[in-house]
């Protein structure tokens, strides 16, 4: 096997646990639009994404990573918004 081989196997396994967490994450994103709903909160809150995206920004260590980590994080924020508005649609 070449580096390349390697490298994408070592990606290909990095990404399964990604998949495993992402999941989760969506299954606690369906527990909090429930509790909203209940509630009559608003799905957005940009306090509260601005905050998250400063604390998370400040665990990448490498400065290099951070911009692209924004992107991944951006990408997650909009999936979990997107997941609660599909949900509250079906509600109604």
């Amino acid at each position: 096997m070449n580096i390349l081989e390697n490298c994408r196997e070592i990606i290909d396994q990095i990404d399964t646990e990604i998949i495993k967490l992402y999941e989760k994450r969506m299954d606690i994103v369906k527990e909090v639009i429930e509790f909203k709903i209940k509630n009559n909160i608003p799905v957005l809150d940009s306090s509260r994404e601005e905050k998250m995206l400063i604390k998370n920004l400040e665990k990448i260590k490498s400065e290099d990573y951070k911009k692209y980590y924004n992107s991944v994080l951006t990408g997650f924020l909009k999936a979990s918004k997107d997941m609660q508005n599909d949900i509250l649609k079906n509600k109604n």
